[in-house]
């Protein structure tokens, strides 16, 4: 078991594992059921000067280890400084997606409103001088304004379906950038 696999486990540092192993530091008191249990021990090993005969390694505890463990087992194998720079800085991934997510709801409200202004035109601007007809963007009076509900339908659902995209990007950059953030914490 590496170092990084019971500091995972543990819920320690990586250094704290590390002098526990040197003698430069002890366990926690309240930890110790824990360690005994991750390495398959009692607290009485534990705590004893002498070494066990056989160190009881079993399939189902490498399969707990891993449950446990807080990042994927390839991890392992990447350098040091990458495995670091995922540790410290990956959240900001997750910061990435959620400012796309929040570019495409912009973008989404914008082209909604463009749309808007386009099909129904600005208010004043499609009166004619001496008429109190509505004069639309497309020229017409009352007969087009059927035409451009159905358009107004059509730019609606396409803008709609920008807009959610952008805020379930935004939502699951947001959790992304969480968890990340917190994993990078336990692994320090």
């Amino acid at each position: 078991m590496s170092q990084i696999d019971l500091a995972d486990a543990m819920g320690v540092s990586r250094q704290s594992v590390s002098k526990w192993e040197t003698g430069e530091a002890y366990p926690d008191i309240t930890k110790l059921s824990q360690l005994a249990k991750v390495l398959n021990v009692s607290v009485d090993w534990l705590l004893s000067d002498t070494a066990p005969d056989d160190f009881p390694e079993t399939e189902e505890q490498e399969q707990k280890l891993h449950a446990i463990n807080a990042y994927p087992d390839w991890m392992n194998h990447l350098p040091k400084f990458i495995l670091n720079s995922v540790k410290q800085f990956g959240w900001l991934y997750g910061v990435c997606i959620a400012i796309s997510g929040l570019v495409f709801f912009a973008l989404g409200i914008v082209a909604r409103i463009l749309f808007y202004r386009s099909i129904f035109g600005s208010g004043t601007a499609g009166t004619q001088s001496g008429s109190d007809k509505y004069w639309g963007p497309f020229g017409g009076t009352d007969p087009f304004f059927e035409i451009n509900q159905e358009a107004w339908a059509n730019a609606s659902f396409f803008t709609g379906v920008i807009i959610t995209i952008g805020v379930v990007t935004m939502v699951a950059g947001i959790l992304m950038a969480l968890y990340l953030r917190k994993w990078g914490k336990k692994g320090e």
